[in-house]
């Protein structure tokens, strides 16, 4: 169980930076800046606030997770760049599925099966593989938690009226 839990907060900051964007379009004085970072190949609710923010929220949740969890047993600077990349991986794992989404002609919110659920913690992985490399059982549960951590998020999301749809 506590290599579950070590591998559940390493990963937060990538679990945050997935959220994140979802978060801060609806804080107001931050809701006009919606600039699509490319319409044509992600869709227009992939944009520059939820990029930068996603990515700040994955290296504040870092930094607070590097001061108050200590077991983690990692030097402060590897892992605030850690969560940054994880934070990067996430958000281009993300940007990878729309840019397949929009190839497949599957229109922006509209799901794709699976996927939708793992792109982001995939990416995380791929771009923290240098620092950690995770067993096959803590990539299987990563692979199950994500879906379920995305769909609760945006479950929460939809009933708040922050989202148009519940997945």
């Amino acid at each position: 169980m506590i290599d579950y839990l070590f591998v559940f907060l390493y990963f937060l900051p990538a679990f945050v930076a997935n959220a994140m964007p979802v978060i801060v379009k609806n804080i107001p004085g931050l809701r006009t800046w919606n600039t699509p970072v490319c319409e044509s190949m992600f869709g227009k609710n992939k944009t520059y606030r939820g990029f930068v923010f996603g990515l700040l929220g994955a290296v504040i949740i870092g930094y607070i997770l590097y001061y108050k969890i200590y077991f983690l047993g990692f030097p402060f600077l590897p892992y605030i760049m850690t969560s940054f990349l994880m934070g990067l991986g996430a958000l281009v794992g993300d940007l990878v599925e729309s840019f397949i989404k929009r190839r497949l002609y599957i229109k922006p919110g509209k799901p794709l099966p699976f996927w939708d659920g793992v792109d982001y913690i995939l990416g995380a992985m791929l771009f923290t593989l240098p620092f950690f490399v995770p067993t096959l059982d803590q990539f299987l549960f990563l692979l199950l938690i994500a879906p379920i951590l995305s769909l609760v998020s945006n479950s929460i999301s939809y009933l708040l009226g922050w989202k148009n749809v519940w997945y």
